[in-house]
């Protein structure tokens, strides 16, 4: 937000810089209508370009390396993942075969993870920096296959997605039923 009003305020500026003749005119012929008119129309100018810069920017500008550096450095996930799930029941480290889906812009990152057991969706998703790494955070809730509910609930859980590149990332996942995991991705 912060940058889309300091965006909005340059380019208001700017248009009035470039209109300056035409407002200095209004003022010195006292045509105070007139000059409010125009400082509406270029803020309004204003804020429409800056709408549509911050558009492209939060949708497709910021992946390009050299605005990436600028805007913090967040990784570009690819679009998909294959990898694996390892966790325990009942005293055995069990693996399951899964896909990863990330749909991402600069503000937001939608997850979505798949095994042949369940679905999990994102409640809240974040990158953040965290002991000089960056890590894929998110909060989800998890929805087995109807058939297999009695032995495994919907559950809400947390995972921890450590970036050793956008193509690769491998972490670990909590749960609200007490169960834990690890989860390790490779890029399709």
């Amino acid at each position: 937000m912060r940058i889309s009003a300091w965006l909005t305020l340059i380019l208001f500026v700017l248009r009035c810089g470039i209109g300056w003749i035409e407002i200095k005119t209004s003022i010195e012929s006292s045509y105070l209508l007139k000059c409010c008119y125009l400082l509406f129309g270029y803020a309004g100018e204003a804020i429409g370009i800056a709408a549509v810069l911050m558009c492209v920017f939060n949708n497709w500008a910021w992946r390009w390396g050299p605005i990436n550096k600028v805007a913090g450095q967040m990784p570009v996930f690819s679009k998909r993942y294959k990898g694996t799930l390892s966790f325990e029941m009942n005293g055995v480290i069990q693996t399951r075969n899964s896909n990863l889906e990330i749909d991402q812009t600069f503000l937001n990152i939608k997850v979505r993870l798949r095994t042949n057991e369940s679905a999990s969706q994102v409640i809240r998703a974040s990158v953040e920096e965290i002991h000089n790494e960056k890590q894929l955070l998110y909060m989800y809730i998890n929805e087995p296959k109807a058939e297999l509910r009695s032995k495994s609930p919907m559950h809400y859980g947390t995972a921890m997605l450590r970036v050793v590149s956008p193509e690769k990332i491998s972490g670990n996942y909590y749960t609200d039923r007490l169960t834990r995991g690890s989860m390790e991705f490779t890029a399709e």
